[in-house]
């Protein structure tokens, strides 16, 4: 029981921390096409976002139990199959496919600049003070977005993407 309450949790922790991301993005330019979730830079972004935001809120997970909190995190955040997300990941993996890779990296980093970031405004405010009430914090994710989420889907696509 403890585990399907841990697995709650973290994708509902995922979703809500990702969707309002990828609204922003929405916003800033318009439709996102469909064809963006299928792209391995992506799937790999995403999916590392998604998977770092879930054990941090629930810690670790059994296998079984992440990749649930893969696919139905995807599913919420994209409208998509989280079936299909999941053979995507496994195969874009063991493929070690370059731009998966990157995605995957660069998530990494956009959560240590997060995470920096709000260590910053807790110091500012104080300790044991709501990092989430410092307004710039809020830019400052969404710019973090921007520049690689935004940023990615605003490069033309590459020869092997035609």
């Amino acid at each position: 029981m403890l585990g399907l309450w841990k697995t709650f949790r973290a994708r509902r922790a995922a979703a809500a921390a990702i969707v309002p991301l990828v609204d922003g993005t929405r916003r800033r330019l318009g439709a996102i096409p469909d064809s963006t979730w299928h792209d391995p830079y992506v799937i790999g972004f995403l999916g590392m976002l998604i998977t770092t935001i879930a054990t941090r809120t629930a810690g670790s997970l059994r296998t079984a139990d992440l990749a649930a909190v893969q696919a139905g995190a995807w599913s919420d955040i994209t409208g998509k199959s989280g079936d299909v997300f999941g053979e995507e990941t496994s195969f874009l993996s063991a493929a070690h496919d370059n731009a998966f890779i990157s995605g995957c990296r660069d998530a990494e980093t956009l959560c240590h600049a997060l995470y920096v970031a709000s260590e910053h405004s807790e110091q500012q405010l104080g300790a044991g003070a709501d990092s989430t009430i410092a307004p710039e914090h809020g830019e400052i994710r969404s710019a973090l977005w921007s520049r690689y989420f935004d940023a990615h889907l605003s490069q033309p696509p590459t020869a092997g993407e035609i």
